[in-house]
């Protein structure tokens, strides 16, 4: 049984938690991580930044709960950009005690139920390195067409990974759904659709924490 909660309604602690029991795991999927990435007080500021990034339409982040008590997964839904490109990138991490379960994928389910609605995104992309099989083959039961490979992508784990990317794409209905669901939203453009963003290129993280804020996440997927 899981539950996909917002990443801002979730104790912090549960969160650094779940990434201290699984950080070898993930090591070889994320940048360099500092000590403070583990901490408490670094999820406390990622949730409360969260919430703003929710609010604002920048970011779309979840943890998925295990019997409503262990943190056993994290979804990103982020660097988006709204505008002409109205797009975004996924990555997710999943405890290895829970693979082969379908969890991932019906908690992935349930985030991209919103993406073309709620969320009101045209398309999605997901980077996953060649090696990472068991990762595409979910995001292609998932719809997901691949894009192709895209060189020295993102710096894992010290190095220049290699990445296959992925994009899913709204269907006419869908974006039609949610251009009706809130039509003086589109007649009242945000900020971030006045002044759209470039893409962002993939973050080094270093071992410094920056000052006024947590590290930030990277797209490859586990």
């Amino acid at each position: 049984m899981f539950e996909l909660v917002a990443l801002h309604e979730c104790d912090p602690k549960r969160v650094a938690r779940f990434l201290t029991l699984n950080r070898e795991r993930f090591r070889p999927y994320a940048p360099t991580r500092s000590e403070h990435y583990y901490t408490n007080s670094h999820w406390r500021a990622a949730c409360k930044r969260s919430k703003i990034e929710w609010k604002e339409g920048r970011a779309y982040r979840f943890v998925v709960m295990h019997k409503n008590e262990e943190v056993i997964g994290k979804i990103d839904l982020d660097h988006i950009r709204r505008g002409p490109f109205s797009t975004g990138d996924f990555g997710y991490l999943l405890d290895r005690r829970h693979e082969g379960q379908s969890i991932m994928r019906r908690a992935m389910e349930e985030v991209l139920s919103m993406v073309f609605t709620d969320f009101k995104l045209n398309r999605v992309q997901a980077a996953i390195m060649p090696q990472n099989t068991r990762s595409s083959g979910l995001v292609k039961r998932l719809g997901f067409r691949e894009i192709g490979l895209a060189e020295r992508y993102l710096k894992l784990d010290g190095e220049w990974r290699d990445h296959i990317l992925f994009e899913l794409v709204a269907r006419k209905t869908e974006a039609q759904a949610a251009e009706a669901k809130a039509p003086e939203e589109a007649s009242q453009p945000t900020p971030a659709e006045t002044a759209p963003s470039e893409p962002v290129d993939a973050e080094i993280i270093t071992d410094t924490p920056p000052a006024d804020g947590p590290e930030e996440e990277t797209k490859e997927t586990s």
